[in-house]
């Protein structure tokens, strides 16, 4: 770790962790987010404990040590650019521990000014074929996943979640997936030398995880990964945050609105039953506030965001597409988290612009 810290610059700090290899206990972890603002000063400024941040040149670092409870957490992020002005690098080597009490509620604490990263089951597949030639001379597999599945019954949707240890294909595991309609929330996988190859015994196996949160975590090689999967994530996380930026209405012309449609290849509003399931559904996302407008035969939604105030509207008019309408307020974080939601609580749909050919 003193040799991350000995970084002068983002470069070093990039060739450091290249050259990092962690114990049992620890794993390189890295979130991919967007922020308008400045990254480190929306940590300063946001954080939910104690951190001391100092600035070197083109990055930061952010150190904590507090006591939670029984537990002393402490440890170090790495606040880092990409080649996209609004997308960014935490990263951190720490342990299991450190991330679910610490990071993960350092990132919740940023938002909205954090905007995370999403990827749909298409992209994290995609990323993950990707990801087999990172590493030369290697044989790719799948170790484990975790992933729920959508379980209808009655007017309300349940789900079943599982974490699995596999040494099936990357293909067979998500074939699988779709025929039970199931979904990932993350993927494990490792690289060991090829049998075809003479190593010593003493090369070691690469672990990795890619989470549908924008969140990639490895033992060691980060080079590897650094420039081609966390690379083509910071492509998707720009992509979307362009899609979802100045859709407030005080943001365009005669405060005219810019919609979002998720459509579906298949009908998904066939019935009342259908729909009375999707506002019992939305009525229970957290950190919103949903009031119900119409129910039948129609359905309309109003959705104000507990954090920032943004707004928008939401509407089933056509059993094969849901549109969200923006209002005055609206931010990228906030309708953002809206089409996650229902991509993960209802079902995954092609998201477009009705008034435009923008689409992700």
């Amino acid at each position: 770790m003193q040799n991350l810290l000995e970084s002068k610059n983002q470069r070093e700090l990039f060739e450091a962790l290249a050259q990092y290899r962690c114990d049992s206990a620890t794993q390189i972890r890295t979130v991919v987010a967007g922020s308008v603002a400045p990254l480190a000063d929306v940590a300063e400024k946001c954080s939910p404990f104690p951190m001391r941040l100092r600035r070197m040149g083109d990055f930061a670092v952010g150190q904590f040590n507090y006591a939670s409870g029984d537990l002393r957490l402490a440890g170090t992020m790495f606040f880092c650019s990409t080649t996209y002005k609004t997308i960014h690098y935490i990263i951190c080597v720490c342990s299991g521990t450190v991330w679910h009490r610490s990071i993960l509620r350092f990132l919740k604490a940023l938002y909205p000014k954090l905007v995370p990263v999403f990827l749909t089951q298409g992209e994290l597949f995609g990323l993950l074929k990707d990801t087999k030639a990172a590493i030369p001379d290697s044989d790719f597999r799948i170790i484990g996943h975790s992933r729920k599945q959508s379980l209808r019954i009655g007017r309300r949707r349940k789900y079943e979640s599982s974490r699995t240890r596999t040494d099936k294909s990357l293909e067979d595991v998500f074939s699988e997936a779709e025929e039970q309609g199931s979904w990932f929330s993350s993927v494990s996988f490792g690289f060991e030398r090829s049998k075809r190859e003479t190593h010593s015994q003493d090369d070691p196996l690469v672990s990795a995880t890619l989470s549908k949160y924008g969140h990639f975590f490895c033992s060691s090689h980060f080079d590897h990964f650094l420039y081609g999967t966390l690379a083509k994530m910071t492509d998707i996380a720009d992509r979307k945050m362009k899609f979802f930026s100045n859709r407030s209405r005080r943001d365009t012309q005669a405060f005219k609105a810019r919609p979002i449609s998720i459509t579906y290849q298949t009908p998904e509003f066939d019935s009342q039953k259908d729909s009375n399931s999707f506002v019992e559904v939305m009525r229970r996302m957290s950190g919103v506030s949903c009031s119900v407008l119409h129910n039948n035969p129609y359905v309309h939604l109003s959705v104000v965001d507990s954090n920032d105030g943004s707004a928008a509207d939401v509407w089933v008019l056509k059993n094969d597409e849901i549109l969200l309408i923006p209002q005055i307020k609206a931010t990228e974080a906030a309708l953002k988290k809206v089409v996650n939601y229902i991509f993960e609580e209802w079902r995954e749909g092609s998201v477009s612009s009705p008034t435009s050919d923008d689409g992700i």
